[in-house]
């Protein structure tokens, strides 16, 4: 699937991103990394401190828009979670109101990048896919990844076997997460370890 395809199939579903990403502020130079990979792919992803959402956050209730991106507004949600993300309100909430969107559907993706993980009465690890990586390039290779093989086999109908599961790719109980890092070593030739 070609970029111009991916971009055009995230309209038609009538998302205004194709992710959102929420962040400790701790952590918002590693965010605004992955961010800017996203957009080199194609991908459109809500990013606080960029310029289309400071356009959007300007002069309004910042609780409310993030309440819509994160509720309506962006199809999948990215947690970068950390020890920090798990102390603080704002981005808790906009767990809580990604977790209660997608209630289970995989489109709420954890990244845990220091092993901090999120409390178990907001996320059962044993039935959403979760990354361990502090790999800006990296997760946004895997974020990525994830959306188009999504996206692919809503058009096609599921492969019979899945691929064995990666190191740093977690809970691949009946879903992609293993396709991800598979198609991620094969475009981007084996990591060193």
């Amino acid at each position: 699937m070609n970029s111009q395809n991916f971009t055009d199939r995230s309209a038609a579903m009538k998302y205004r991103y194709d992710i959102a990403l929420s962040y400790a502020k701790e952590n918002e130079e590693l965010v605004d990394a992955v961010y800017h990979y996203l957009k080199a792919e194609n991908i459109t992803a809500f990013f606080a401190p960029s310029p289309e959402a400071q356009t959007i956050l300007s002069g309004k209730n910042q609780r409310e828009v993030f309440y819509r991106v994160f509720g309506i507004e962006a199809e999948y949600a990215a947690l970068f979670v950390t020890k920090d993300y798990v102390a603080k309100k704002v981005p808790m909430e906009e767990a809580k109101i990604a977790f209660s969107k997608h209630s289970g559907d995989g489109k709420v993706i954890p990244i845990y990048l220091d092993g901090t993980p999120l409390p178990r009465t907001l996320f059962d690890p044993n039935s959403t896919n979760y990354y361990c990586s502090s790999n800006e390039a990296e997760i946004a290779s895997l974020l990525a990844n994830r959306i188009r093989l999504d996206r692919q086999s809503e058009q096609a109908p599921k492969a019979a076997a899945s691929p064995a599961p990666s190191g740093n790719t977690m809970n691949i109980h009946d879903n992609t997460a293993g396709v991800i890092f598979s198609i991620n070593e094969l475009n981007m030739g084996k990591r060193d370890d």
